[in-house]
């Protein structure tokens, strides 16, 4: 004797306002089942991804590390270091904001000056900033995300608590 499986159905009530009337909802478990299993299939199959690119990223790490040896930098190499980047972040963040302008104004003659000094350098770093993340409502966002990038491996460098600074103030290492 064979079973016959009949879809389970399931009716939810709910109030859309305190004032307003009830409506019911009927729908069958198994359409709700197979909407939970897509959507942690799909939750699984990124976390799977995840943990691929994790692992490559270890591996990139280790094999930068061994490529490297022990090589550690020392305090005045630290100062060295910080003295070469300070400047370069804060010329880097001028040429960027003025990209930003630029962007606001499409008609400027990027290739002459004064627009060209901050065209040419920060060009090869847009272009593909670009491609990633394409212009949000006719706006170019990719000089934007080189401010905060700029800003953020300043802090993480240079700032009072920043790796190198701590180095050349021995207090890391």
């Amino acid at each position: 004797m064979g079973m016959t499986s009949t879809p389970r159905r399931a009716t939810l009530e709910v109030d859309a306002a305190p004032d307003a009337t009830a409506t019911t909802t009927t729908a069958t478990a198994d359409e709700d089942d197979a909407k939970a299993r897509a959507w942690v299939d799909g939750r699984a199959a990124t976390a799977r991804a995840l943990g691929v690119a994790c692992a490559c990223a270890a591996r990139d790490a280790r094999a930068a590390s061994e490529a490297l040896g022990d090589v550690a930098l020392d305090p005045e190499s630290a100062r060295a270091v910080s003295a070469v980047l300070g400047p370069l972040f804060s010329v880097s963040t001028v040429l960027f904001i003025v990209r930003i302008v630029m962007t606001w104004y499409p008609s400027v003659p990027y290739t002459k000056l004064p627009w060209v000094v901050a065209y040419a350098p920060t060009e090869p770093l847009l272009k593909p900033t670009r491609a990633l993340v394409p212009p949000v409502g006719g706006v170019d966002v990719s000089p934007i995300i080189w401010v905060g990038m700029i800003s953020f491996m300043n802090e993480i460098l240079l700032g009072k608590q920043g790796l190198l600074v701590l180095l050349a103030n021995k207090q890391l290492g």
